[in-house]
């Protein structure tokens, strides 16, 4: 028989599993709600959250105790979602929402960026070309738009 300390350390492992499971959750929660999956990738994304969380909740049980599935380690999954979803739940979702938006927007500028560089040579050309004319030919002016007020 295992000892009292033993037994908390194996049920707090579990624990801890459960909010893992939480967390993992909540990222393919957020990933489908942002992919909006049809009906055959559905289950292809549930399959791959399943395959990305087997082998973390093996690892998990092993550190626990030694792979043995027992009663208080179903409990102490389901205790770990459980106070997950009701303490962190709502402030990891935020957070994930966060980082897509940031990631989002630092995509953005650097594709804006990217395309501001690959315009200045074209530019630079197009400057280049109509500034400077062929013998007898005039040179075009640019083109300024005039503004006018409306009364």
């Amino acid at each position: 028989m295992e000892s009292l300390s033993a037994q908390l350390y194996s049920f707090g492992i579990v624990l801890l599993a459960g909010v893992s499971l939480g967390i993992l959750f909540d990222v393919f929660r957020v990933a489908r709600g942002l992919l909006r999956p049809g009906v055959i990738s559905t289950p292809l994304l549930d399959l791959f959250f399943w395959a990305l969380f087997t082998p973390l909740l093996l690892l998990y049980l092993l550190l626990a105790n030694w792979g043995e599935l027992r009663g208080y380690v179903i409990v102490g999954l389901g205790l770990g979602f459980f106070f997950y979803k009701l303490f962190l739940g709502e402030m990891m979702i935020t957070l994930l929402l966060g980082i897509v938006r940031l990631g989002s927007m630092l995509l953005n500028l650097v594709i804006t960026f990217g395309l501001w560089l690959l315009s200045i040579p074209l530019v630079l050309i197009q400057e280049i070309r109509f500034s400077s004319g062929r013998k007898g030919e005039r040179v075009r002016k640019r083109w300024k738009p005039r503004l006018r007020w409306r009364k």
